[in-house]
């Protein structure tokens, strides 16, 4: 005999666990919440309190926002013999007029809705996948702090009058030049602003020394057997290297599980904002509801769209070995995206819009090119 389900809705926090659950609808109407609950923010006291609705003769299946927890929640129930999905939160449906938010109430409709099916299920990736995809975001990181600490090293100098480009006539910074002049006008400081600017370099030389090792360990997976097609595959895209490949191949994972290249704009928050109604038609900015490290390499990869469509050095080297079909795709995708940029840029369009427009189209390219090595 088929148990009763009872569908369960946590919501998620750093203090407590808020757990409410219902049975589901009866007659096309949404049932009471069967039961609500807090309990200290662990996986063992939650197992605890849904382990009684277990032995009650209920097949649980719960449900709980993507959050920091990661997948880690979901492995865990899964493991003791309960179902958990993880949810979009961007998507979860949210009524007008209601300007009361807890987490109590937060747990209930995520309990009701998942019943009636109205959320959206994140792919969850295994553990594997998921370790390869956060190696990655930690090297992005880490670049993020080396432009941050770059910036407020060129502040403090600047407060101490120190001005390289006037100084030297030079018109870059951190080259090999400006780094020595950088050491140089340290240890000529008064000794509490030399600890502060000695300081500052060391950390700097640690963070890119991170780094090149981040750089050089991602190379190598790029060329394991789960990677290697596909990164062969989307380098032979102008503007697509070695790390933007691998930051596709692990935040899509699967490309095969969107049935439609439109789906992967979607996917990365590309969309465009639309309100047209009585015959108006409004459209506004991209939505940025999806993944945005996806949506960061397809932007920075459309750069120059619209210069002239040619294979250059490093391009041609990187297609050696290709498949003959996605090098025909990398073409028609860059004469499409620079006859699409040429117009734009000629009907008076700015160029960042361009770029989003042409990274919008790349993305659908870039899932034809990943079905084709799939």
């Amino acid at each position: 005999m088929k148990k009763p389900v009872l569908f369960v809705g946590i919501d998620v926090d750093d203090k407590s666990f808020h757990v409410a659950g219902t049975q589901g609808s009866q007659g096309g109407k949404a049932c009471e919440l069967a039961f609500e609950f807090k309990c200290k923010p662990s996986v063992a006291a939650l197992f605890k309190c849904l382990e009684t609705k277990q032995q009650g003769g209920f097949e649980l299946k719960c449900c709980y926002e993507a959050t920091y927890l990661g997948y880690t929640l979901k492995r865990s129930l899964e493991s003791k013999g309960i179902g958990c999905e993880v949810i979009a939160p961007s998507l979860v449906p949210r009524k007008a007029g209601k300007k009361v938010k807890t987490d109590r109430i937060d747990a209930g409709k995520l309990a009701k809705f998942y019943a009636s099916g109205e959320l959206t299920v994140v792919h969850a990736p295994s553990e594997q996948e998921e370790a390869d995809r956060d190696f990655i975001r930690s090297r992005n990181f880490s670049k993020d702090l080396a432009k941050s600490l770059k910036g407020h090293i060129i502040s403090v100098c600047r407060r101490l009058g120190l001005d390289y480009k006037a100084s030297t006539g030079c018109p870059s910074f951190w080259t090999d030049k400006h780094r020595n002049w950088l050491q140089s006008m340290a240890n000529q400081q008064t000794e509490r602003v030399k600890e502060n600017l000695n300081a500052l370099i060391l950390q700097l030389h640690d963070i890119e020394k991170a780094i090149c090792f981040y750089d050089e360990k991602i190379v190598e997976l790029s060329q394991t057997p789960k990677y290697k097609p596909v990164t062969k595959a989307l380098c032979c895209f102008r503007g697509i290297s070695t790390h933007s490949a691998m930051v596709l191949a692990t935040e899509f994972v699967d490309i095969r599980r969107f049935a439609h290249p439109k789906q992967t704009a979607g996917y990365a928050g590309l969309d465009i904002v639309e309100y047209s109604s009585g015959g108006h038609e409004r459209k506004y900015s991209i939505t940025k509801d999806g993944n945005r490290h996806i949506r960061t390499v397809a932007v920075e990869a459309m750069q120059t769209p619209w210069t002239q469509p040619k294979v250059g050095k490093r391009l041609s080297k990187d297609r050696q070995g290709a498949p003959p079909s996605v090098i025909a795709i990398a073409d028609k995708c860059m004469a499409r995206l620079h006859k699409k940029s040429t117009r734009m840029l000629y009907a008076g369009k700015g160029k960042n819009k361009i770029k989003v427009a042409c990274a919008r189209e790349l993305l659908c390219f870039v899932w034809e090119a990943m079905n084709e090595v799939a």
